[in-house]
């Protein structure tokens, strides 16, 4: 709870990727050393919103109905490396213009319904596929071309095992809206 007594929940705004596109991520993925990311929670984060009052749920996720509703195709190319975080990713050469389209429509939908909302001075697209890595060394072998279709707000829940995440909502870049069961405040 806050100093107001309202309940937060840890929020951010994704890129979900689909079975096939996991696959090909956990392949890449081995190749890598460190506490890998579980595959079933590899994502391209589009905007990390922290602490948010559960009562904005119901407007943060409404913000997906706003978005661009043509998906696109990112192909993850190379590996990078953060070297103070000790993060092993994966991204793309070249940034779909798409992607940075979704990107700019997000965030201004936010500055509207979240306006303390801090936007990141630089986006660099991304999936996180270790952390306490190593860098890197290995060439990268072939790239995957990810059909980027599924956008999600996301909850980061900690547990005693380490964080797990929970879908609050998700837009399915075809034009539908999708939603997910109500999330309950973390404990």
């Amino acid at each position: 709870m806050t100093a107001k007594g309202e309940d937060q929940a840890r929020l951010y705004f994704a890129l979900w990727p689909d079975e096939p596109t996991l696959r090909e991520l956990e392949v890449v993925q081995a190749d890598v050393v460190g506490r890998k990311t579980q595959k079933d929670q590899l994502h391209l984060t589009l905007a990390f919103l922290g602490n948010q009052p559960i009562g904005k749920l119901p407007v943060l996720a409404a913000v997906l109905e706003h978005l661009p509703e043509t998906g696109f195709v990112i192909e993850l190319d190379q590996y990078g490396y953060f070297k103070q975080q000790r993060i092993a990713w994966i991204g793309c050469a070249e940034v779909p213009l798409a992607l940075l389209d979704l990107r700019e429509s997000l965030m201004e939908s936010l500055s509207i319904v979240a306006p303390r909302y801090k936007r990141e001075s630089r986006f660099i697209p991304h999936v996180t596929l270790a952390r306490d890595a190593e860098r890197p060394v290995q060439p990268f072998a072939s790239s995957i071309c990810w059909p980027a279709k599924r956008v999600v707000l996301v909850q980061s829940l900690p547990t005693s095992q380490g964080v797990i995440y929970s879908l609050i909502a998700e837009r399915l870049l075809d034009g539908a809206i999708a939603s997910v069961a109500p999330v309950a405040p973390a404990s």
